[in-house]
């Protein structure tokens, strides 16, 4: 999991362009072969096949840099991604800058980019809300998505990793299949399809990548 892409960091979290293309590298030599979000959902919920060393690539929080820098990168590579998006930032500078909708539909009209949902307004941690307002969050972002994309998203992101079993079960009654933490291991050892695990990049990359090459 990445965050923005960037030719210098602008925040401790982002990746700067000549190691996000060291890292595309490294998945190419390393035959491992980038699936897409369907294919990891058709396999978590029914056993479809995957290729050996298969992984998904996702960034969060819709920075500028994965329009700008990370896109053009991942159409040279062929490797399909998912960005998880928080729509109320959607078009919005806040201290970062956030791609456009139309950016996002282009990206998604190349048919390597998914776009999916990281709630409307992103809230830091979404524990303390009531049961409504944590669905308000997660079927507006679903409402967004599905108006200015054209697909109703699947998969739902938990903001800054702050999530518990009952935002997985307001995530499933609000539609989702799928929902993400940044809790670092195998996706099909996750403990179920609304907590699934994935790995940052910032302090994990080539533990991912030694992980998935010994499954």
């Amino acid at each position: 999991m990445w965050h923005d892409v960037e030719p210098t960091k602008e925040v401790w979290f982002d990746t700067t362009v000549d190691t996000f293309h060291a890292q595309l590298e490294a998945i190419r030599r390393g035959g491992y072969h980038v699936i897409d979000l369907a294919a990891l959902r058709a396999h978590l919920e029914g056993g479809a096949p995957v290729p050996a060393r298969p992984l998904v690539l996702t960034f969060d929080d819709n920075g500028h840099g994965i329009y700008e820098n990370a896109f053009p990168l991942l159409r040279r590579y062929g490797f399909p991604a998912t960005l998880f998006v928080h729509t109320n930032f959607v078009g919005k500078t806040t201290t970062k800058r956030h791609n456009t909708w139309p950016q996002l539909v282009e990206m998604a009209h190349s048919g390597l980019i998914d776009i999916q949902s990281l709630t409307a307004n992103h809230p830091p941690d979404l524990r303390p809300l009531s049961d409504s307002d944590v669905l308000h969050e997660f079927t507006l972002a679903q409402h967004s998505i599905q108006v200015h994309i054209g697909a109703r998203p699947y998969a739902v992101v938990y903001p800054e990793d702050n999530y518990d079993a009952r935002l997985a079960r307001l995530a499933a009654r609000s539609g989702y299949a799928l929902g993400f933490t940044e809790d670092y291991g195998n996706a099909g050892d996750s403990a179920s399809l609304l907590l699934v695990h994935r790995y940052s990049v910032l302090t994990r990359f080539d533990q991912a990548l030694a992980d998935v090459a010994a499954r």
